[in-house]
């Protein structure tokens, strides 16, 4: 009996979907007053450090849970910040996709971020106003971040992306590029039909398989 309910939830993360992605971060704009702090901005691209260049990468999980709208998304990304210091952050996104046609797709997400970065206040020029908690090395923050991605699909079981994302670090809007690979494009078994790959959902197929499950 232990052996079938394994396999039933085995076949169920089988028979839903998932993927996996990454995102290049490169541009970030800093809409707020943040000309106090320009001068120790290395990565800066205009004076005022508005426009600001931070590097780097994000790494990200996808698994839908109704339909093929809503999915929880882990992701954990480490890039160079305004300071040209090393920054990350973790967090679980609540997502929805409330538009798709044909190869495109838009999605929003939402959810709570644990961000750190090597500690500022090393350095002389730094104003002290980010409410981090200050450690030996690191400061730290909770944030609520919100990303709106576009998805392009390319294939059965790849996407190229563009996403905006708000306070995945503080108070800035980053631009990032990015790659999603389908671990399984199939909906889950409430559904007819994949979501990106236009085939049709077998129902024959399952119920062989749940025969011989329990044969």
């Amino acid at each position: 009996m232990l052996f079938h309910i394994l396999l039933i939830i085995i076949s169920f993360q089988t028979y839903s979907q998932s993927a996996v992605g990454l995102k290049v971060n490169s541009i970030a704009y800093h809409p707020f007053n943040w000309n106090q702090d320009a001068s120790m901005f290395e990565n800066k691209l205009t004076p005022s450090g508005s426009f600001i260049m931070e590097p780097g990468l994000e790494l990200y999980y996808q698994k839908y849970f109704y339909l093929t709208n809503w999915s929880i998304d882990p992701k954990f990304s480490i890039f160079s910040d305004a300071a040209a210091k090393m920054a990350g952050y973790a967090g679980l996104s609540l997502s929805w996709k409330f538009f798709h046609y044909k190869r495109s797709a838009i999605q929003v997400s939402v959810g709570p971020v644990f961000a750190f970065r090597e500690n500022w206040n090393k350095i002389w020029q730094y104003v002290d106003n980010d409410n981090f908690t200050n450690g030996t090395k690191y400061q730290y923050k909770g944030l609520l971040a919100v990303d709106l991605s576009y998805y392009h699909y390319i294939g059965k079981r790849s996407d190229l992306s563009i996403s905006l994302a708000f306070n995945n670090s503080q108070n800035a809007v980053s631009f990032a590029l990015g790659y999603r690979q389908w671990i399984n494009p199939y909906v889950n078994l409430k559904q007819k039909s994949c979501d990106n790959c236009g085939k049709r959902w077998n129902r024959g197929a399952f119920r062989k398989w749940w025969r011989k499950v329990w044969r």
